[in-house]
C-alpha cells in the first residue's frame, strides 16, 4: 500500500518536476537546501562596518550620479533597488546578488571538489599556491585537501587560465585590462595577487553599491595597480588610458539589452581590441536572463568570434562542476 501511495503522488508531483524519494539515500547538502541569499557571520575587518553602509556619503554621491547618467545604462534588468539588501553592502563577498555561493544545482561540497581537483590537475602556474581565501566580508568556503576553498577562489582560477592561454597576463608587464560589471572586484584581486607586475586592472559598473564595494575592496587588499573607475568616468578614462582588453563576467546577461549596446558602443569606440564574456549558465549562446540575444549587438559594433570554451575542458566537470558555463572570445575586425 505504502509503496501505491508513493507512485501515485510521484505520478501527481511529476508535472510540477518533484518526486518524493527515501531521505536515506540523500547526501547531508540534499537535505538543507538553500533558497534564500546569506552569509558567514564571520567579523568585520576594522573600520569596515562604519564604512561599508547605505548612509556612507560616497555611496550616496554614487547613487545620485549613476540617477543622473544616461538612462540606457542605468536602467536595470535584473540589478533594481531592492537586489541589493543593506547586509549585503557590509557582507558583499557573502551569498547574495554579487555571487551564488550555496544556491543552485551545482553549488555544495561535491561540486565544489571536483572543480578544485580538476582546476588543481591543470594549475602550470601554481595558482593555489600564490592564491589564498579567507572569510572576510561574509565569504563562505570549505576545507578541501587541507585547503580553504571558496567559489571566488575556483571561478577566479578558472579565468585567469582562460585569459593566459589567449592573453599571457602570467608573462606579461604591458597589459592593461578593463572589467565591465566588475561587482566587487574579486577578479582584479585575484589576477594581481597572482601577476603583479601587470600595469594596470580597471573596475567599473552601472550599479553604483558595485562601484562602491569594489573601491572599497580593492584598498582593502592594497591593490596599487588596480582601481574602481565610476560609470560617468568610464569614457575618459578610455580615452587617456587605453585598455587590451576587456571581459565581462556574468554581468551582460543581467541586462537589458539597451545597456549592453551602451556599453559594446564604448569599447568600440575606444577601439579596445578583444572582449571576453562569459553568460550566466552552462550555455554557448550570448543570452540574457530574459532570453534575448545580444550577439547581434556585438557585430553591429565590430565584433566577431574568434572562439568560445567551456569552462571545463574535461566534459564531466563542465557537467557537475561549480556553475559550469562558456567563456566566448571575440575581437574587434573594424
Amino acid at each position: 500500500m505504502r509503496q501505491l501511495i508513493k507512485k501515485m503522488l510521484n505520478c501527481a508531483l511529476k508535472r510540477f518536476g518533484a518526486e518524493i524519494v527515501p531521505t536515506q539515500i540523500l547526501y547531508p547538502w540534499q537535505k538543507n537546501i538553500i533558497f534564500l541569499p546569506s552569509f558567514n557571520q564571520f567579523p568585520l575587518p576594522k573600520d569596515a562596518a562604519e564604512y561599508l553602509t547605505t548612509n556612507n556619503p560616497k555611496l550616496i554621491d554614487l547613487q545620485q550620479r549613476y540617477k543622473a547618467f544616461d538612462p540606457a545604462v542605468t536602467t536595470p534588468l535584473v540589478w533594481t533597488d531592492s537586489h541589493i539588501r543593506p547586509e549585503y553592502i557590509s557582507h558583499f563577498r557573502g551569498d547574495n546578488a554579487w555571487v551564488w555561493q550555496l544556491r543552485g544545482a551545482g553549488a555544495n561540497i561535491l561540486s565544489y571538489a571536483i572543480t578544485y581537483y580538476y582546476l588543481k590537475s591543470i594549475d602550470r602556474l601554481g595558482l593555489f599556491d600564490k592564491l589564498t581565501e579567507d572569510n572576510n566580508f561574509g565569504n563562505f568556503s570549505f576545507t578541501i585537501d587541507g585547503r580553504q576553498i571558496s567559489r571566488d577562489l575556483l571561478d577566479s582560477i578558472a579565468e585567469i587560465y582562460f585569459l593566459d592561454k589567449h592573453f599571457n597576463i602570467a608573462s606579461r608587464s604591458d597589459i592593461r585590462i578593463l572589467d565591465v560589471g566588475a561587482g566587487y572586484g574579486r577578479l582584479a584581486y585575484r589576477v594581481l595577487s597572482a601577476f603583479p607586475q601587470i600595469e594596470s586592472f580597471s573596475c567599473t559598473d552601472a550599479v553604483a553599491a558595485s562601484t562602491f564595494v569594489s573601491d572599497y575592496y580593492l584598498r582593502f587588499r592594497g591593490l596599487k595597480n588596480a582601481q574602481a573607475i565610476p560609470l560617468d568616468q568610464i569614457d575618459n578614462m578610455l580615452r587617456d588610458h587605453p585598455v587590451d582588453f576587456a571581459m565581462n563576467i556574468h554581468s551582460f546577461s543581467e541586462c537589458r539589452l539597451e545597456a549592453i549596446e551602451w556599453w559594446v558602443r564604448l569599447l568600440s569606440k575606444h577601439r579596445v581590441k578583444h572582449l571576453v564574456i562569459a553568460p550566466n549558465g552552462d550555455t554557448r549562446y550570448l543570452r540574457t536572463n530574459d532570453g534575448q540575444d545580444f550577439l547581434p549587438i556585438l557585430e553591429r559594433y565590430g565584433y566577431k568570434f574568434i572562439t568560445k570554451e567551456p569552462k571545463y575542458l574535461d566534459p564531466v566537470v563542465q557537467e557537475y562542476g561549480l556553475m559550469p558555463t562558456w567563456y566566448h572570445l571575440l575581437e574587434l575586425k573594424r
